[in-house]
């Protein structure tokens, strides 16, 4: 419970186990519905502005830009081609002599922050931007490949190529969406009325299956509860069971959500929050091209940028169509597996999971 005179502290942090929970368990989707996750592409640009901010201006080691802390709430998923790693290495003795600091310094705060990307290997064409700056053909190439909805950069080469680009003036408003909609998203996944809500639909959930169960002939039961028998006693599917629950678990422990009162300075919060992430979402999406029909294969991107380990076609299938996308095929999941293996974009592991391709 929450005081009336202790203001709630909830960091952005808090938001990314409760994205990867949407996304490992559909059926509490509903909670998290409408949470924004955009993608960006970091190029140098914007990757030496950190790193000159990280060793020049940054008085406490904790401290993080706007950008930094949207990236590590799970609101902005970075990435970048793996050229990137090459223009940045290039010049480090550069940004370590500007900033004041030392060589060792300079690699050691690239190494962090290069951990916060997804680094890609473009597949596509890169003499189609030639014209413009070869040196940013990759990063262009990234973007379509992977989907992005920005590129943050300060060269304004990539507006004459098409980009969607985003400056420092969208950083702290991504900052102040992931701020607010972390506490008001773990209120309400931890809230007494939103557990009630969920106890509600559950007991009425059951209550509609046990009238169906009620209503099937004899022989159809006796199937059923051999299939629930079977299902219990087969290790395979017994694993799956106890995976599901481990993943609520897991996630729900590591967002720690908070009951809290109906004290009206808590309410006062909660509500504050809410604006702030109702108002600073409407700006972010009026910056977001309106893309056409989304595709199985563009969800089958996002998925796996979002996930943190390789994922089994069949689980990208269902997270797929929890997304939103609709299909009445009886074999979408074989549909999805033949996507997977006709693009380049995607590689399998020695165990028969999915991910992006990467580099080492």
């Amino acid at each position: 419970m929450v005081n009336e005179k202790v203001r709630l502290t909830i960091p952005s942090d808090a938001l990314r186990p409760l994205l990867h929970l949407r996304d490992e368990v559909p059926a509490l989707g509903h909670l998290l519905n409408g949470v924004l996750q955009i993608v960006v592409v970091m190029d140098a640009s914007a990757v030496h502005r950190e790193l000159r901010w990280r060793l020049r201006w940054r008085n406490k080691p904790q401290a993080r830009t706007s950008l930094h802390e949207a990236i590590e709430s799970g609101v902005v998923i970075a990435v970048a081609p793996v050229f990137l790693k090459q223009e940045i290495e290039k010049y480090l003795p550069e940004i370590a002599r500007v900033t004041g600091a030392t060589i060792d310094d300079a690699v050691a705060e690239w190494q962090r922050f290069q951990s916060l990307i997804h680094f890609h290997e473009p597949t596509g064409d890169r003499k189609r931007f030639a014209s413009v700056d070869p040196k940013d053909a990759d990063y262009m190439l990234t973007a379509e490949e992977l989907g992005a909805d920005f590129v943050r950069t300060c060269d304004p080469h990539f507006q004459q190529m098409g980009a969607n680009v985003m400056g420092r003036e969208l950083e702290p408003v991504l900052r102040d969406y992931a701020r607010s909609t972390s506490i008001f998203v773990t209120v309400k996944l931890g809230s007494t009325a939103a557990l009630t809500f969920s106890i509600e639909v559950f007991v009425e959930a059951i209550r509609d299956v046990t009238q169906v169960i009620r209503k099937l002939p004899p022989a159809a039961k006796l199937i059923l509860v051999a299939a629930i028998v079977i299902m219990i006693l087969h290790p395979t599917s017994r694993e799956k069971v106890i995976k599901w629950l481990k993943a609520i678990w897991n996630r729900l422990r590591e967002a720690k959500p908070v009951l809290v009162s109906v004290s009206q300075e808590a309410l006062k919060h909660v509500a504050a929050a809410a604006l702030i992430s109702k108002t600073s979402s409407e700006v972010i999406k009026s910056r977001i091209r309106v893309r056409s029909k989304q595709t199985a294969l563009y969800h089958a991107r996002l998925i796996c940028l979002r996930a943190a380990e390789p994922l089994a076609a069949d689980e990208i299938a269902q997270r797929i169509l929890a997304n939103g996308y609709s299909s009445r095929s009886k074999t979408f999941t074989a549909y999805v597996r033949r996507l997977l293996g006709k693009d380049s974009r995607f590689v399998a592991t020695a165990d028969g999971l999915w991910k992006l391709r990467t580099a080492a």
